[in-house]
């Protein structure tokens, strides 16, 4: 029998399987607005797709679902659709990648807008913000929900490393990525404008080290800065959604649940949903 073949390294690859999560992302997109509208969603709007992973599991979880995708970045969208959409076949023309500003791409509206991986946090100022959030307002349609992901915690702010071993991961074809450490690094922070310096790098097998794979300049928005500013912008409600934690095995359990406050823990992860109304 013949070995797999180890497929080449792309940082695109490794970025997915770093810090993506589609299934769940989609699993709470699913249940959150059946629970808000009593029907499935349909239509949904990528923001920040980036490789619009999320935008091609939606195609292709349901012949009646659609997706649009937007991104600043051509060389990735191309990407996205080499390796994403041509894949879909048939089911890619139910899905649209537009190589655009999020702040000034019109409809159509959607049911759905997900800005996920804390893409928004390139927005600095409270006015810029705003008008991001004003525009994925108006992209929806009625009962339309907006969808962040939010950190926090102690060590949020902390300059530091975060390593983590992933893989080996299977990829169609029969090629492997053999298994590697993704190392996420937090190397500036000013408390008074919040601007969040970070790194990601990724080490392979072999000495392999892929330095600043991806680099960051963000500001780090706190949770009532992003539920003011949305309701600034038009949404008629905002809940907070925060992942649970396992006491016993002291990891997070990957099940959120909404929630008004918010014990001490060095990091947690929740889901912002806007509810346009």
């Amino acid at each position: 029998m013949a070995a797999a073949r180890c497929a080449p390294v792309d940082p695109l690859v490794l970025y997915e399987a770093s810090v993506q999560d589609i299934k769940e992302e989609l699993d709470f997109a699913e249940r959150i607005y059946r629970e808000a509208n009593r029907r499935p969603f349909r239509a949904l709007r990528e923001d920040f797709c980036g490789t619009a992973a999320l935008a091609a599991a939606w195609v292709r979880r349901g012949p009646e679902n659609s997706a649009i995708g937007i991104d600043l970045h051509r060389r990735t969208l191309a990407w996205a659709h080499r390796h994403h959409v041509a894949p879909l076949g048939p089911a890619a023309s139910r899905i649209r990648l537009v190589c655009d500003d999020v702040l000034r791409v019109p409809g159509p509206k959607v049911d759905l807008v997900a800005a996920f991986n804390f893409s928004y946090s390139v927005f600095k100022s409270r006015e810029l913000l705003r008008r991001y959030f004003h525009v994925a307002r108006g992209a929806l349609k009625r009962g339309g929900l907006l969808i962040l992901d939010a950190f926090g915690g102690t060590a949020a702010t902390e300059v530091g490393e975060e390593r983590r071993r992933i893989g080996p991961l299977a990829l169609p074809g029969g090629r492997l990525v053999p298994r590697f450490t993704y190392v996420w690094e937090q190397i500036r922070f000013n408390p008074v404008d919040h601007r969040l310096l970070c790194n990601m790098h990724f080490e392979l097998p072999g000495g392999i080290r892929i330095k600043r794979a991806f680099a960051y300049d963000w500001r780090y928005w706190t949770l009532p800065e992003l539920r003011e500013i949305m309701l600034e912008a038009g949404f008629k409600e905002i809940r907070i959604y925060v992942e649970g934690w396992d006491e016993k095995k002291n990891k997070p359990t990957g099940i959120y649940r909404r929630r008004s406050s918010i014990g001490e823990m060095a990091s947690w992860l929740a889901y912002v949903v806007g509810f346009a109304g």
